[in-house]
């Protein structure tokens, strides 16, 4: 297995996926892990991996729908995404950011 895929990344998944820097380890990350899953039967890293993008989800909408979620702190929390996160981010963040612009304009109607 590469190291992104290790026993000890799969632990620390396990234990909080939020606080893996999963870029660090591969910017493309699920990328990789999609290929790997293509290659070898690990039922085990199915289950990690499915739970670790579910809970690192919800922390991405969150900073998505924060009007700064790209700048200050949201910048750090940035360079820990790969880029599937990363993607998931920005679309997030531009339908939250159309949703203001038309529920201003609706309010003025």
């Amino acid at each position: 297995m590469p190291e992104a895929l290790s026993e000890r990344v799969m632990n620390a998944l396990k234990a909080d996926p939020r606080t893996v820097d999963l870029r660090a380890l591969a910017p493309h990350f699920y990328s990789l892990s999609e290929r790997i899953l293509e290659l070898f039967e690990e039922e085990d890293m199915v289950d990690v991996l499915s739970d670790t993008f579910k809970k690192r989800a919800t922390g991405i909408a969150d900073h998505a729908h924060n009007p700064r979620g790209a700048v200050g702190e949201g910048v750090e929390f940035l360079r820990g995404l790969d880029e599937t996160e990363r993607q998931l981010f920005r679309a997030a963040h531009d339908r939250a950011k159309e949703m203001r612009i038309w529920s201003g304009e609706a309010k003025r109607k």
